[in-house]
């Protein structure tokens, strides 16, 4: 009878085991989640340089990129840009603390090109690169000092449809 028993034994304590653990991985993805950035656009990226050099208490937001695509697709997408009146450039900066927060946004109509970026046709694809300086407390996203930073890259062709592209998270106290 003993041998009976023990196995009983073995087997709840087995099944509490193996409830544990289930309960460990459906609990474990669950708390990440909530904290995780979106997932990166590959080639879109976000760079963010202390301007005290030339302005205490200012950022430059560096964002740069590509659409990949054909030469000739390219082109033909800048050629058409403003055939309705909405293409563009349109920067979304988001903060990243389990749920996205509204930073800070600049748009950009047709090519833009100047001394802040451009967006161009490339043998690569639809190239770009946008540059601006906003104050520090604007990335100031969260009261405990790490702050998690990202931009929502949209594009939008000549025909009123949008491409997005998310680039990586930029984690510094701001």
């Amino acid at each position: 009878m003993s041998a009976p028993r023990s196995r009983g034994k073995a087997i709840a304590r087995l099944g509490a085991t193996l409830s544990i653990a289930a309960a460990i991985g459906v609990a474990a993805p669950l708390a990440t989640t909530a904290s995780a950035a979106p997932a990166r656009t590959p080639g879109a990226t976000l760079t963010i340089v202390d301007q005290n050099i030339t302005g205490a208490g200012k950022n430059r937001i560096i964002i740069q990129g590509l659409y990949p695509m054909t030469r000739a697709d390219a082109v033909g997408f800048v050629t058409h840009l403003n055939d309705r009146g909405c293409g563009g450039m349109h920067y979304i900066v988001l903060g990243d603390d389990g749920r996205e927060q509204y930073l800070y946004d600049r748009n950009f109509p047709g090519t833009s090109v100047g001394t802040e970026g451009f967006l161009r046709a490339s043998d690569r694809g639809l190239e770009y690169l946008r540059e601006f300086v906003v104050p520090s407390s604007v990335l100031n996203e969260d009261r405990d000092g790490a702050d998690e930073v990202f931009t929502r890259v949209r594009f939008t062709d000549g025909d009123c449809r949008a491409r997005v592209q998310t680039t990586n998270v930029v984690v510094g106290r701001f």
